[in-house]
């Protein structure tokens, strides 16, 4: 029995604490890894909002007020937002796809 006894305490000695530092050092791993990604992600959720929230807020030409939405007309003075964002559209296209025509005049 006593034969026995030493190869397998000398295995359990040997392996079992390498199986446990392997453990332990997985568990801190996943744990910083948790620390850092979970941040990082709130903080790309938060970005989204933000940019999602300030492409619906509206700037009024007429009175200045910051209306929330896309309502069509402003709720203060009735200023028509439609327009404002079909001559945006207008002043966004490539120049390239325009045609110019000039007309040529002679001088005296």
């Amino acid at each position: 029995m006593e034969n026995k006894l030493i190869p397998y305490s000398l295995i359990l000695i040997l392996i079992i604490p390498l199986f446990g530092l392997n453990f332990l050092i997985g568990l801190i791993g996943n744990f910083l890894l948790l620390i850092v990604l979970i941040p990082l992600l709130l903080l790309i959720i938060g970005f989204l909002g933000i940019s999602s929230f300030k492409s619906n807020i509206n700037l009024c030409e007429s009175c200045g007020s910051t209306i929330i939405g896309n309502n069509g007309n402003c709720p203060y003075c009735d200023n028509n937002f439609i327009k404002n964002t079909q001559k945006e559209d207008y002043l966004s296209t490539d120049a390239s796809n325009k045609i110019i025509e000039i007309q040529a005049e002679e001088i005296n």
